[in-house]
């Protein structure tokens, strides 16, 4: 799954998922595993579903869309250099939390942003766009 795969998703669920938190994981700290797929249980690796769910999702997994501290590392690692802002609206009955990641200097432009209703998941996803527009920007030798 890459990280367009996982804003997508995320975009579409607008709900914390420990499955996400797992790719999330393997992409930025654990680059070197992936999640366990359905067809490594009872197989090969001989791995039981139960033995690798936690209390988020899966074991190994940090609850990034679960738990804004948690987010709050990942904007740190996916880019050091920028600072972070998350805040919280109310629109009738409904919570709504926006969190844009924006450069310390140059005008203070705009990284990622996002809105959901949990307040982990939107730092995440703009910690994902960052991510994803600061590779766009290598890419073109920005």
């Amino acid at each position: 799954m890459t990280i367009e795969d996982i804003i997508e998703t995320l975009e579409k669920t607008d709900m914390p998922d420990g499955r996400i938190d797992a790719f999330i994981t393997c992409a930025f700290l654990l680059k070197q595993l992936r999640p366990a797929e359905p067809n490594d249980f009872d197989g090969p690796h001989d791995y039981m579903p139960s033995s690798i769910k936690s209390q988020h999702g899966f074991l190994m997994a940090r609850p990034f869309t679960h738990d804004v501290n948690h987010a709050i590392d990942l904007c740190r690692e996916i880019r050091p250099d920028a600072v972070w802002h998350l805040a919280r609206g109310q629109a009738s009955d409904d919570c709504l939390y926006g969190a844009q990641l924006r450069e310390i200097e140059e005008g203070e432009n705009v990284l990622g942003e996002a809105e959901s209703n949990h307040a982990a998941l939107a730092l995440t996803l703009a910690a994902l766009r960052a991510h994803v527009r600061q590779q766009d920007g290598w890419k073109a030798g920005l």
